[in-house]
């Protein structure tokens, strides 16, 4: 059921992520599953991929672990979905643990190296009905390391614009603008949201470029960007969720 709300509906359970703890460095990146209180039926799993890049962090791990727990709060405050801000998981792409999650989140997959067992591996989840989420990247370098990615789990398909008349933008939320939900840090070029169908119709991948939604996710309960575009970062993350446990 899709929720024609204004904007300012997202906005009133910010409160409710305020109180979420601080995480010092050497917890950060503590990858073990948090201690739930509930059987969720939903939990959020970061993927862990094959990088191309070193640092001090690895890309697939930016934004752990608060953008999950704040958006697993909004959506159990916002919609029916039985869940917490523990529900939360790190998958490995190459393990077959990943079919037991609905949707698989991917930050920065500009830093991908993808492997032969990570290709053959998300090629069947999503033949089975999973849901990719691709976030937090931008620029030409970014974009065609994800697009040779794909090419080698899905040969011969394709991403496609996706457009605000798309039903996983008005899956729960009527949200009225893509152009709107801009790069928090300004980076890159315009923002553009894509995806890649299967031959039913539904989609089984989506790419926010030039975009880095996680970021709205983490930092919405510190006041560093505009409430407005933190709302609407949540309401893409809502559709995102409730179109992939519905299609």
């Amino acid at each position: 059921m899709r929720l024609r709300t204004p904007a300012s509906i997202v906005a009133l359970c910010l409160a409710a992520v305020a109180g979420l703890a601080q995480y010092p460095f050497s917890e950060r990146y503590d990858f073990e599953q948090p201690e739930l209180t509930i059987v969720p039926e939903y939990v959020f799993a970061r993927v862990q991929f094959e990088t191309a890049r070193g640092g001090w962090r690895p890309g697939w791990a930016h934004d752990y672990p608060r953008a999950e727990q704040n958006l697993l709060r909004i959506l159990s405050e916002v919609t029916a979905l039985h869940t917490e801000a523990a529900a939360h998981a790190v998958v490995s792409l190459a393990s077959p643990e990943i079919m037991k999650y609905p949707v698989l989140y991917f930050s920065e997959p500009g830093t991908w190296a993808i492997s032969p067992q990570e290709a053959a591996n998300l090629r069947d989840y999503l033949s089975r009905g999973g849901f990719a989420i691709f976030d937090d990247f931008d620029g030409a370098w970014d974009w065609e390391v994800l697009e040779a990615g794909m090419a080698q789990v899905l040969p011969g398909q394709h991403f496609e614009v996706l457009d605000v008349e798309d039903p996983v933008y008005q899956s729960f939320f009527a949200i009225e603008d893509l152009a709107v939900i801009t790069h928090p840090m300004g980076h890159g070029g315009p923002p553009m949201f894509l995806g890649i169908r299967d031959e039913s119709g539904r989609l089984q991948v989506v790419a926010n470029f030039n975009n880095d939604i996680g970021d709205y996710w983490e930092w919405s309960d510190q006041g560093w960007y505009p409430l407005d575009l933190s709302n609407e970062g949540y309401k893409l993350g809502v559709n995102y969720v409730i179109y992939a446990m519905t299609h």
